[in-house]
């Protein structure tokens, strides 16, 4: 089959069933975007302008949203992107319910959400609409997460010179002062986390937070795993994990290993057990070189009980408010507040949402439905399957990404919008860098 050149660089392109774009291309259209382009474009944008925003006096919005969104644009135009009509009824679906729960919220109103937000709606909607997208032709599979890999090796390198270099005396780990404040969303995260004797969790120098490089990382560690299995880069991906002192990363990774474990049958029980003892050795090695870090890192584990903890607050008080919510009023298990009202609710204690929870309470168990179909329906190759669960578990667990569009693109390229398939035997890369 001859490739088309909207494949260029991977070999061995498919068709997929999709609605065809050719209608959308005007005749004069000369400039086309590949898949090559569009992958490194969107890491690009997802990765090292993550925390770069567009001046506004309200609320920043990522530079990411209009970059990516512009690329995939450009994408549909070259024919490189589709629309998948199946996400395309579920994401009709997630408006559909939006809307009712928009319209119940000021024909109901609680008094216990008293605000909600057209305009995060509409911000929500933009965004998630990129998960209706897919490759036109499959691409090989090697090819693909070759380039995932080398992007995120990149964000390792650099978060290992930052974490390293503070033993030398020199620290840098927030643009705020380099860069002009408006044209950062840095005051929204926790960018610079001190651990002791001075140092500084390494947060990958471009990444937003520590714990989003060590979510981050965790994928870099199961992509090898999955696809390569090369030392070197397994080694930097687990130092760079080590360095971002984040337990949700860990999570991420132990995701992984529960899937491998239970549905990959004895060869997977097997790497399972090979990458939980990998992970057991780099902190042993971490306890042996820094172990006050070693011991912070252990003692997270006591957060989940405590109160005013980080852990407490992104893992336990979620729930609690949901709690709460449904108790003063049950109907909105189906309703929903509406969009943003979940942020403000009058409750006596401080707490944080995570995906679930937030869309649940804003839109209904209807719109958790159609949002979770949205993001997992399609076609998947084995190990692209295999790596499904753990990027759900960045997105939906570790914190309230989906309207951070830096890490909801960056997971939906990966597990959704890539269309690929399985490279025949001779052309797998060797196991060993």
């Amino acid at each position: 089959m001859a490739l088309s050149p909207n494949t260029a660089g991977f070999p061995g392109a498919r068709p997929i069933r999709a609605i065809p774009v050719a209608s959308l291309q005007p005749s004069i259209w000369r400039g086309r975007l590949g898949v090559n382009a569009f992958t490194w474009g969107t890491l690009f944008s997802c990765l090292v302008l993550q925390r770069f925003a567009i001046p506004a006096s309200g609320l920043k919005i990522s530079v990411a949203t209009p970059l990516v969104l512009g690329l995939a644009a450009w994408a549909v135009l070259s024919g490189t992107l589709v629309i998948e009509r199946r996400r395309m009824a579920l994401y009709c679906g997630l408006c559909a319910v939006a809307l009712f729960s928009v319209a119940t919220q000021i024909n109901l109103p609680l008094a216990m959400a008293p605000r909600m937000s057209v305009p995060s709606l509409a911000y929500w909607l933009a965004i998630t609409a990129f998960a209706v997208l897919r490759f036109r032709h499959s691409v090989s599979e090697a090819a693909f997460f070759r380039i995932v890999s080398l992007a995120l090796a990149a964000i390792a390198v650099a978060g290992l010179v930052q974490f390293v270099v503070q033993f030398a005396g020199l620290s840098f780990f927030a643009f705020t002062g380099t860069v002009p404040d408006d044209l950062l969303i840095e005051e929204q995260y926790a960018v610079a986390i001190p651990i002791d004797r001075g140092l500084f969790r390494s947060n990958g120098f471009f990444l937003v937070e520590p714990s989003v490089f060590s979510q981050f990382m965790a994928v870099g560690v199961i992509i090898e795993a999955l696809y390569f299995r090369r030392t070197v880069f397994l080694a930097l991906f687990f130092a760079a994990l080590l360095s971002s002192v984040s337990g949700t990363g860990w999570m991420v990774l132990g995701s992984y290993i529960a899937v491998l474990a239970i549905s990959a049958g004895r060869r997977g029980l097997l790497g399972a057990i090979l990458l939980a003892a990998g992970c057991a050795l780099a902190f042993t090695a971490l306890s042996l070189v820094l172990p006050e870090v070693a011991d912070m890192m252990s003692g997270r584990i006591y957060e989940f009980t405590l109160p005013g903890t980080s852990g407490h607050e992104r893992f336990v008080t979620p729930f609690l408010a949901l709690q709460d919510l449904l108790d003063a009023a049950p109907w909105v298990s189906v309703t929903g507040v509406g969009p943003g009202a979940s942020e403000q609710l009058i409750i006596p204690y401080i707490y944080h949402l995570n995906t679930p929870v937030k869309v649940l309470m804003e839109y209904g168990v209807f719109g958790l439905m159609f949002y979770i179909g949205l993001l997992t329906w399609g076609t998947r190759t084995k190990r692209q399957a295999t790596l499904l669960a753990p990027l759900m578990v960045l997105l939906l667990l570790t914190g309230g990404y989906h309207q951070f569009s830096p890490i909801l693109f960056a997971v939906l390229l990966i597990g959704t919008v890539a269309f690929v398939h399985q490279d025949e035997p001779q052309a797998n890369p060797s196991p060993r860098a």
